[in-house]
């Protein structure tokens, strides 16, 4: 087992919005694209196998003049968010996502996730707690490192 160096994680990482600072190391920073709500209840039935969805709704990012990032103002609940980037994951090997430190400090969390192929990551379920928060387009989200 082998975890993957700087150079290799740049040369993995596609769209990133600034390479250079989101690799570090054998760290890799993902930032986040979009943000949904999740306002419903969802449906999982282990004597039929069914399982429906809990319904989602887009939370638009606000933009002002004097700031061309949107922003999202988020309430205590549970979001479903999506990376800007995407991460080649080299055969046989495995990409560990955790949360970024500046959710956990500002009361966010998401699960850490062990990926083998980024096809998978559809996005990530972010719970905010009591506090709330106000998140910038292109905030951290999460921290990984690829082990090969």
């Amino acid at each position: 087992m082998k975890i993957i160096g700087t150079e290799d994680l740049k040369a993995s990482l596609r769209f990133a919005l600034d390479p250079q600072r989101q690799t570090a190391g054998d760290r890799v920073l993902l930032t986040v694209l979009e943000i949904m709500q999740i306002v419903g209840e969802g449906r999982i039935d282990p004597e039929d196998g069914k399982a429906e969805e809990a319904r989602r709704i887009k939370r638009p990012s606000r933009k002002s003049s004097s700031d061309p990032a949107g922003s999202w103002d988020l309430a205590q609940g549970a979001y479903w968010m999506s990376y800007n980037e995407t991460v080649q994951i080299p055969d046989g090997g495995v990409l560990v996502l955790q949360p970024h430190q500046t959710l956990m400090k500002n009361g966010l969390w998401h699960p850490t996730l062990f990926v083998r192929d980024w096809a998978e990551v559809q996005g990530i379920l972010v719970v905010v707690t009591v506090r709330g928060v106000r998140m910038m387009e292109g905030s951290p989200l999460s921290t990984g490192f690829l082990v090969s």
